[in-house]
C-alpha cells in the first residue's frame, strides 16, 4: 500500500463512489469536501441500468434500489401542443435486456448511502471545510493547497468538486 493516500476533492456523490472504488482496491483515500459538513443538494437524478451495473460493483446495489422508484414508461412530449411523440417502454423486456431498471431517487438518499459507505470503510477519511483552492505536484507527489493554508500530501489528485471549480 502507498504511504500518501490518494486525494479527492469533491464529497458529492462523484467523489464518494471513486472514494469506495480506490478503498475496495487496498488503496488509502482522504476525501476533502468545501463544505462544513457532507449534504449533497438538488433534487431528482435519473439513473439508467448502467448506474445500478455500477452500484452493484461498488457492493451498494440493493441499498440503491431500496430507495429508487422504477419507471415504467419513458414519454416524449411535444411542447406546444402536448401530444405525446412517441414513448418508450421500460418494463420486462427493457429490464431483461439491459439487465437493470430505469429509475430516479432523490440526490440526496443515493449521497446518504454513499456517505455511510466511505464512514464505514477503514481506508478512507473523510474530511469537511476544506476548500481546495489549488495543488503542486512533482514525478512523487501532489500537495492540495486549502483555503485554509493547510496542505494535504496524496500520491494522486481527483477532482471531484463540480463542474466550475478549481481543481476539475
Amino acid at each position: 500500500m502507498r504511504r500518501d493516500p490518494i486525494v479527492i476533492a469533491g464529497g458529492g456523490v462523484g467523489g464518494l463512489a471513486a472514494a469506495i472504488a480506490l478503498a475496495r482496491k487496498e488503496f488509502q483515500v482522504t476525501v476533502l469536501e468545501r463544505a462544513t459538513h457532507y449534504q449533497e443538494i438538488g433534487a431528482g437524478i435519473q439513473l439508467g441500468p448502467n448506474a445500478f451495473h455500477a452500484f452493484d460493483h461498488l457492493e451498494l446495489g440493493d441499498a440503491a434500489r431500496s430507495i429508487a422508484v422504477f419507471i415504467d414508461q419513458l414519454r416524449l412530449m411535444d411542447a406546444i401542443s402536448a401530444d405525446e411523440i412517441t414513448s418508450i417502454d421500460l418494463t420486462s423486456y427493457f429490464r431483461q435486456r439491459f439487465g437493470n431498471p430505469y429509475a430516479v431517487v432523490h440526490r440526496g438518499d443515493l449521497h446518504g448511502i454513499f456517505l455511510r459507505a466511505c464512514e464505514a470503510h477503514a481506508n478512507i477519511t473523510l474530511r469537511s471545510d476544506c476548500d481546495v483552492i489549488g495543488y503542486d505536484q512533482n514525478d512523487e507527489q501532489v500537495v492540495s493547497r486549502l483555503k485554509s493554508g493547510e496542505r494535504v500530501k496524496g500520491c494522486l489528485l481527483i477532482g471531484a468538486d463540480g463542474l466550475r471549480f478549481r481543481i476539475r
